[in-house]
Order: structure tokens, then sequence, then C-alpha cells
């Protein structure tokens, strides 16, 4: 090996290393050496890393994967080997081969199968192929037309799904093969391999396509290259909880590039690992009470969820580390769940857990930003912590594209090798994203002076007010802290009768069914607590039920887009049915300055600017 190459690898090493105190570095089926080989080996990638572990691991007969299929229970599971999931690949690869999938081919995986989804995501990269990958909660239709804009050649779909998906399909340009998941996955193994199998990736081939939650419209298809998706791997090779007792509950959609993620984790670590097929709380909160796992990960509304409905001690007895990324999660549910579980002292457990709290989004890869809570930690205020290790720099941008200084609230943006190689067939949106070398999350939010970066709000959720920007997250913050049993909560801005171009902050809110409080009662108590942590009171109050619903993009976001749409006239209007309000009697709406108020209007976003859009 030449000196600067190996000079350049030690480099690397190091500066992991020198992160693990801050990442809680912990002991590993796959002991240092080995680690350390898998985070200076530039070479590794995602397309391959299956190949490396099964050249490279032992075990290859040991229990890895466990499947609980929807609606299923302890002795339901299905149990996957490295053997297993390599016989399922290879035969999964011979189909795809055998029908006329080749290097570079787009194919559709649309299944609730999640197992089935990841060995598709294997076979298709074993020949070169680039799977996309649809969460089975996405309407045919729309998964109809998101594939239509990739070319897609064909696409694998669960039976149920077959006739909704081919009927929203233009009739002018279909598929080239549709197959049902339950056709594929009964089929025997038949049909030649490639000369070259598995195929070997160059760094910036394609490996996945993996779409955006769709909070902003039709979901955005994020693409991955081979060494871009695997670099925030590296990191977490370290942090995740992987000795000999540990095992993870799997949470994430198994569909989504998250799940991904901690698969591939999973995989290279032999870290046994039961993957979910349902993300709501009652169902993780029943698994975790017969799997006893050390480590979940799960998106932030799984945790509230979980927490809302008062989650037994025991159910989380064994719980070291909770993993959570997408949004910044809330204080009010972390707080509840660092209180349970376990943590080492010495030789000895100790009450309570640690909560890995990551910003991230789907182009970005992996979370970028990283805020570890515990028990005795106190880092909150809608706080993301530092950038990961993997960061070369994170940045805050005002409206003109310069950069912002300590304080200062505007767009959050990194520079980093995890993002995205763009936007498969929209190279406008693309450009649009990149600002600087820089990526643009889409998020708004400011870095304190110690380097730590907080999450005030996404760009398009920010509510523009006669008295200039309201962050609908640093509201949201505190109606969780004041309302223990509301399960979800989307503050949106909904038209201002006094100034009908400008809009004020509602709520609407999806609470436990044992609430008995009236709308109005909640009201007052919420803008009480807003009064009382200097925040802009919210002028009405929805309380969800049966009949209406807060709306969720397929990967259990709210979207606010659809919220905004649909209470935009609340404050002009009496006329909601199948819903609980609660107004202000008073068009005045005071804000109160208090000592731990965050920044709300700084530089490029002050006041009546429009390209903050409400």
């Amino acid at each position: 090996m030449r000196f600067k190459e190996l000079k350049g690898r030690l480099r690397t090493v190091q500066r992991y290393v020198a992160a693990v105190p801050r990442m809680h570095f912990t002991e590993s089926h796959r002991g240092l050496r080995a680690r350390l080989e898998l985070l200076a080996d530039k070479q590794l990638g995602a397309g391959d890393y299956f190949w490396h572990t099964l050249e490279r691991g032992q075990d290859h007969d040991k229990p890895l994967f466990y499947h609980l299929p929807p609606g299923g229970g302890e002795d339901d599971v299905v149990v996957y080997t490295l053997n297993n999931l390599r016989d399922q690949t290879e035969r999964y690869a011979r189909w795809y081969h055998n029908i006329g999938v080749r290097h570079a081919d787009r194919v559709g995986i649309f299944t609730r199968d999640g197992m089935a989804s990841f060995v598709h995501f294997q076979a298709l990269n074993s020949l070169g192929a680039i799977p996309t990958v649809i969460n089975p909660n996405m309407n045919p239709d729309t998964a109809a037309k998101y594939l239509e804009r990739q070319d897609a050649l064909g696409v694998v779909v669960d039976a149920e799904k077959l006739g909704p998906l081919i009927a929203g399909c233009n009739p002018a340009k279909p598929f080239k093969f549709v197959a049902s998941q339950e056709e594929m996955h009964a089929a025997p193994p038949a049909g030649p391999l490639p000369a070259v199998y598995p195929y070997r990736h160059g760094d910036r081939d394609p490996i996945l396509i993996s779409h955006s939650s769709g909070t902003t419209g039709m979901p955005k298809a994020a693409t991955f290259g081979h060494r871009q998706f695997f670099a925030g791997k590296r990191p977490r090779l370290f942090t995740i909880p992987s000795g000999p007792e540990d095992k993870m509950l799997l949470a994430f959609p198994a569909s989504h590039s998250s799940g991904y993620s901690y698969m591939m984790l999973a995989t290279l670590l032999g870290l046994p690992t039961l993957v979910m097929e349902s993300q709501a709380g009652v169902v993780v909160a029943e698994a975790m009470r017969w799997w006893k796992p050390t480590v979940v990960t799960a998106f932030p509304i799984t945790y509230a969820e979980i927490v809302a409905l008062g989650a037994e001690p025991s159910v989380a007895s064994h719980v070291t580390t909770w993993i959570s990324t997408a949004d910044a999660s809330h204080e009010a549910h972390v707080r509840e769940l660092v209180r349970l579980g376990r943590h080492r002292v010495g030789g000895s457990w100790r009450p309570g857990s640690r909560y890995l709290d990551g910003l991230g989004a789907s182009e970005m890869g992996m979370a970028l930003f990283l805020n570890i809570h515990g028990p005795n930690t106190n880092t909150y205020n809608r706080c993301v912590g530092y950038p990961e290790p993997i960061v070369q720099h994170a940045a805050v941008f005002d409206d003109d594209g310069a950069e912002l200084g300590i304080g200062e609230v505007g767009y959050l943006a990194v520079r980093t090798p995890t993002v995205t190689l763009g936007y498969w067939g929209d190279q406008e949106l693309t450009q649009k994203s990149i600002h600087k070398g820089y990526w643009l999350t889409g998020d708004v939010g400011y870095k304190d002076a110690k380097g730590r970066f907080y999450h005030y709000d996404r760009v398009t959720d920010v509510i523009s007010t006669r008295r200039g920007p309201v962050y609908s997250l640093t509201l949201e913050e505190v109606i969780f802290k004041a309302c223990r049993f509301v399960i979800d909560c989307a503050v949106v801005g909904a038209v201002d009768p006094v100034d009908p171009t400008e809009f004020e902050p509602i709520a609407v809110l999806r609470t436990i069914d044992s609430v008995t409080i009236t709308a109005d009662e909640l009201l007052t108590s919420i803008n009480k607590a807003l009064r009382k942590a200097g925040r802009h009171e919210i002028a009405a109050l929805v309380v969800a039920s049966d009949n209406l619903q807060i709306p969720l993009g397929v990967t259990g976001k709210v979207l606010k887009r659809e919220v905004r749409s649909a209470f935009t006239n609340l404050l002009l209007s009496d006329d909601l049915q199948g819903a609980e309000i609660a107004r202000t009697r008073s068009e005045q709406f005071i804000i109160r300055q208090a000592t731990n108020q965050l920044p709300e209007s700084v530089n490029g976003l002050r006041g009546k600017n429009k390209s903050v859009p409400a």
C-alpha cells in the first residue's frame, strides 16, 4: 500500500476514534480490529457490504434477523441466517436476470414484507440494477406515477395492490413486467446468473432510489450511491451497541433508506435484530415485552405513541439505547424514555437509558446531527447537537446565501459525502438544493457558541404573522410538555381575520382516547403554557376525532401542507364538521418575553419576508 494512501486511511480512523468518547464506544460481535478494518476500507460500499460479510464473517448459520409479520406474535417469527439471505438473494437475482433485468435498470419494490424488500435490494444490486423502494402505505396510484417518472422497467408488488397499481399506470407507457411478491417468492430457482456476479460497483454507481416522506407534495426520488450511502454507516460501527448480549428492535420501515441502513449495520456487526412491519407504538411496545431488546430504532411518532400510551417500565427493562432519526424528537417524549431501561456504571446496572436523537432526511443518507440524551442530561430547547464526524462542515445561511453567525436564525446546510447523488430525473430540483457546495436540508435553525445546532422548523412550515415569523416546532414543543396525553400535534397557519395576507398559528391535536378535557379547557391550558414559555399563543385548537384525522405521510410524518389546506379558513368560519374546536375570544395575541425564549426573527427570516412561506 502506498504511503499517502495509508496515511489517508489512518487519518480517517483517527477522526472517528477521536469521536468515540462522545459516541459511547461499545464492544461488538466483531472485535475492535475488525471494525477498524471496516472503517478504513475505502473500497467497501453499500453495493458489496453483504458479500464482504459473507467472505469475512463467521457463523453463517447463526440466526441474524427475526422477522415479525403483520399481525403476528412471538410464535410467528421467521428466522434468517446469513446463509438464508445468500440463498434468497441468489434466487431473486436469477429470477430478475431471467426476466431481462440488467445493469442500471430501475425496478420498483412495493411490498409490505420488509425482509423480502431487503432481499430485493441485495439481489438487484448484485446485478448492477437499481431498486426503487416504495413504502407499503403509499397510494398505488401515486406509486404508479412515481415509478413512471423514473422510467422503471418493472415492479414487484403485493398481490392486493397489483390491480390498483396497474389501474394507475399510463397505458401508453406500460411496465415491461409486473409481478406479485407472492408469485415471485414462490417461484423455484431458475435461470443462470450473469458471468460477473455479484456486480462490481463504481464509486458513484446508484444502488438505491428511496422516496422522501412526501410532506411537501409528490415524494421526491433521492438517489444513493455505492460509496456515498455507506459513508454514513461508518460512525455507527462504533456508536451502536452490539456486544454479545445486545439485540436490536427495528421499527424503522424496512422499505425505507433508514431501515436498510440499520439492517446493513446489523449484518456487518452480527447484531440479532427483530424486523417489525408495524410502527404503531402499541405494537412495538408489545414486541419489546418478549423480544427484550437493548437497542430500539424508530421514528419519533412511534416513541410519541409509546410515551402517550404509558409504557410500563418492564417493557423497556433491557433497553440501553433508543435511536431516532428524521425530525428531531420532542423533549417531553425523550425525558420519559430515558427514565426507562438501564445503563452500566462500572460492573453494575443503573436505572436510565440514553436516547440518540438524530436530525436527518432521506436525502442525507444518515442523520447528520446527533444529540445524545440521558437521564441526567439537559440539552433540549430544540437542540439537535453537533454535526456527525462524517460532516465536513455545517452552516446556517440567510436569504441571500450569506453564512450567518452565532445565534442567527437561517437555513441549515451541510457539506458531507453522505448526501444524495441527487433527485432522479430532476436536475433542476437537485441544483436548487445545493448552495456553494452545501446541501440545503430544508430546515430552519441556528448555531450556538459551543457549535451545537438547533432545529426550529421546516422551511415550508414557518408561519408568517403580522408580528414576524413563528416557528411551529417551538410551539409544538411546549404543547407536548404541557399536555402529556397528546399523541400527535400539528401547528400550522390559518388566515388572519385582521389581515388576510397574513396567518395566525392554530393547533390540530390527537389525544389518547381516555382524555375527557374539552377543547376550550385544552386551549386555555395550552396558551397559558405558551405565555409562560414566551411563545406566540395559538388562535384556535382542533381536536381530531374518528371523523377527522391528522393526515400522515407514508413514513408517519404529519402532512402539514394538507393540515394547512384543510384549516386555512378556520378563523374565518365556524363550519367544520366532525371536530371539536376552540378559539380565543380576542383578536389580539400577546407575546411575552422570557429569559429562555429562543430567537424568533433574525436576518433573512425577519418580519414580513415572503420567501419563508406560511
